[in-house]
């Protein structure tokens, strides 16, 4: 008896490793969709610009021509005339032909930038079915406790918004394993464009809890607004430290949980 419960608890950390290790690398992969996401944002209008700045020199190019054509007066005149013309023409013509070149340039990264997010989110669902399926594989023999284990999700429904915005209430509570100080990663099941964001749970009665938003130093992210009856995946998580700027998460990032 000694020996299988030793043998639950070895499983049960190896999971609970495993379990902080995929979030970190989600994590990481979210925050550089994130940042893909804007440097995509800003190429575009930029490619925008360009393509008005090329719109406008073809039209002004066409302008001159029309007035080259209409040009019906003595050789030599014409001559004097249309230099300041033709002079003016070679001029467009490189400027637009060095603006469709900083367009392809423009696209061309922003392909790059497409398909490097195609890797990132294949990578991201790799390691997501990866994880879920080893955590099937060490949890097949183990014994849960009543709680909410490491990776447990849970879908509960938003009951009331506090006035502060710094959390919500929701219909889920001890009865359901719920703990006081677990956190979550929060999803919201009608909008899976949204980026998930971090939970913990305060107030815990039998039937209902208070979800306090979690804010990562120096992230400067907030979750978006959630309304009454709107119903959120909860998924358990370790907490999350963050490092200073330019290091890299530690492998030893904590997941101190407190139980009652």
């Amino acid at each position: 008896m000694e020996s299988d419960k030793n043998k639950t608890e070895n499983e049960e950390l190896e999971l609970s490793k495993q379990s902080t290790a995929f979030r970190e690398r989600s994590d990481l992969a979210k925050a550089e969709k994130l940042e893909i996401d804007e440097e995509l944002e800003g190429i575009s209008a930029k490619s925008e610009e360009l393509d008005k700045q090329v719109a406008e020199k073809k039209e002004e190019l066409e302008s001159l021509k029309q007035e080259l054509a209409k040009a019906g007066i003595p050789l030599g005149e014409i001559e004097l005339q249309g230099k300041p013309l033709f002079d003016r023409e070679i001029a467009l013509k490189e400027s637009i032909k060095k603006l469709e070149s900083d367009l392809a340039v423009q696209k061309e990264k922003a392909d790059a930038i497409a398909s490097e997010l195609a890797v990132l989110e294949t990578k991201r669902k790799i390691s997501e079915e990866n994880f879920n399926s080893e955590k099937e594989r060490l949890t097949v023999d183990v014994k849960k406790p009543y709680h909410l284990h490491f990776a447990d999700k849970k879908e509960v429904v938003v009951r009331n918004k506090v006035p502060s915005g710094k959390g919500v209430f929701i219909d889920a509570g001890y009865r359901d394993g719920f703990r006081n100080g677990m956190e979550f990663l929060v999803e919201k099941l009608n909008d899976r464009s949204a980026l998930p964001f971090r939970a913990e749970l305060g107030l815990v009665q039998d039937s209902y809890s208070y979800l306090k938003f979690v804010s990562l130093e120096g992230s400067g992210f907030s979750p978006d607004s959630l309304r009454e009856d709107e119903r959120i995946l909860l998924s358990r998580s370790g907490k999350l430290s963050l490092l200073k700027k330019d290091k890299e998460l530690a492998d030893s990032n904590s997941t101190t949980v407190s139980e009652n």
